[in-house]
């Protein structure tokens, strides 16, 4: 097994979002009261527009792992501007939180080599990952700036992280 990478080595106490033309910051915790969620799910512009609403079940698709138990609740949200990182400098995403959706996890799942990938693992993914090939162009499109230091190969071979989520509700927030 390769070696952990961390996407996260600065915890950061805020989120940012932006609000008119504002950028705000919430504290985490606060966050997570005021919206009843464990932590949030961040989609780049693009993909967030992806999400099939008429389904209430989405398969989403980390590299290598993620922090998602089964049981909690995510706040899945749109970025308004990337996050970089790069090995020394870590910049947080900044949110876009005028419209998310509440989602229960149902099944999480680490370390998965794509080979090991099958056919029905897409079934609920979003509408541009379809099969591995999409998926691997996704995550190196995902992951371009915010682990710019890793090469494409190393990415890869890392492998990804399943998430199989239940859409609880839409909400509009701000």
């Amino acid at each position: 097994m390769k070696k952990k990478i961390d996407r996260y080595p600065v915890k950061f106490p805020y989120w940012y979002y932006v609000s008119g033309k504002k950028i705000i910051a919430i504290t985490r915790k606060s966050f997570k009261k005021k919206y009843k969620c464990n932590k949030i799910i961040k989609f780049h512009k693009s993909e967030f527009n992806l999400i099939n609403k008429s389904v209430k079940f989405l398969t989403h698709f980390n590299i290598q792992n993620s922090i998602h138990i089964p049981g909690k609740k995510y706040l899945i949200v749109k970025v308004f501007r990337p996050g970089y990182l790069n090995g020394k400098i870590n910049k947080p995403p900044i949110l876009d939180l005028k419209y998310a959706f509440i989602a229960k996890c149902l099944y999480a799942k680490n370390n998965v080599p794509y080979q090991k990938l099958n056919k029905e693992i897409f079934r609920y993914s979003l509408q541009n990952i379809k099969n591995i090939n999409n998926l691997k162009k996704a995550i190196l499109r995902r992951y371009k700036k915010s682990l710019a230091h890793y090469s494409d190969k190393h990415k890869l071979s890392l492998g990804v992280g399943i998430t199989k989520l239940k859409i609880l509700k839409e909400v509009r927030i701000k």
